[in-house]
C-alpha cells in the first residue's frame, strides 16, 4: 500500500501470480472491513488478554536492577555501576 513517486517493479512484486493495484481505494479493506486491523475474541480470550495486559503493564516509576546494571559494576570491564547508592 505504499504510495510514492516511483512504483518500482521487480521479481518481488510482478509476474503471473500478481495483480498490480495502484489505486489507493482498491487496496484497503479487501475483506469488506474498514481497513483497520481487528480481531474477534471470545469472552474467555478477552479475559486472558486483559490479564496479560495487566501483568505486563509498564511501571515507569520502577527502577529494577538490569543486566546492564550488573555488567557495569566494579571489575576490569565494569564502569562502576549505573545506580547511585
Amino acid at each position: 500500500m505504499s504510495q510514492g513517486d516511483d512504483d518500482l517493479r521487480g521479481p518481488w512484486n510482478c509476474g503471473d501470480n500478481w495483480e498490480f493495484v495502484s489505486k489507493r481505494e482498491k487496496q484497503a479493506a479487501v475483506d469488506g472491513g474498514d481497513g483497520m486491523a481487528s480481531v474477534k475474541l471470545s469472552k474467555g480470550e478477552q479475559t486472558l488478554l486483559t490479564q496479560a495486559a495487566t501483568r505486563t503493564l509498564s511501571h515507569p516509576d520502577a527502577d529494577p536492577t538490569t543486566g546492564a546494571d550488573l555488567g557495569a559494576g566494579p571489575g576490569p570491564r565494569g564502569m562502576g555501576g549505573t545506580k547511585k547508592s
